[in-house]
């Protein structure tokens, strides 16, 4: 719910939110639920199911407001390494772009590859909008707890959204999901 607050909170009828495929099934719907436009960007099995900067770049233009970015992705699992999201990173602060980064996957990797946050670059902190949840890695997927991570001004529109759209999560929900992350 979370990706759906934010989009709704930035997008405006005609802007265009880039999302890289393979994608969760949501996020084009979401967008379009902002009317906007998803603007998809394919990576293959030759970029192990990765975009490159150079597609991310090619797909920006004046219309452009946010990249939906998933890392772990889900659904190949694909994890972009530091290197690969800094040269991502330097893209969105040239455009000024938000970034939507679904991080919801981060504690359920394998095979020894390692999480980094977009959100961790100073430089487009306050482009960045890290959405997250206990569901994957606290085994909590009925609970339906998200958050997110942004700056003030763009948070604080969340939860504008969010004050209308939907009631709060039940007290318990809360709970086992503080327990969850401390």
């Amino acid at each position: 719910h979370s990706l759906y607050n934010e989009v709704q909170a930035i997008c405006n009828k005609g802007d265009d939110v880039v999302v890289a495929a393979p994608y969760w099934v949501s996020y084009p719907e979401i967008v379009k639920l902002a009317d906007a436009k998803p603007m998809i960007i394919t990576a293959n099995e030759e970029t192990n199911f990765k975009i490159t900067p150079l597609q991310l770049r090619k797909a920006i233009n004046q219309h452009t407001k946010a990249f939906i970015f998933n890392s772990p992705n889900n659904p190949t699992g694909s994890v972009y390494t530091q290197g690969e999201i800094e040269e991502l990173a330097d893209i969105v602060k040239e455009t000024g772009i938000y970034v939507i980064s679904d991080e919801i996957y981060e504690k359920v990797i394998y095979d020894g590859e390692k999480h980094f946050s977009i959100g961790s670059i100073k430089e487009i902190r306050d482009q960045v909008i890290t959405v997250n949840g206990v569901s994957k890695a606290y085994a909590m997927t009925g609970w339906r707890i998200g958050y997110l991570g942004a700056s003030k001004e763009i948070a604080s529109a969340a939860a504008k959204v969010q004050s209308q759209v939907t009631s709060n999560a039940s007290s318990i929900s809360q709970r086992a999901a503080t327990a969850a992350l401390c």
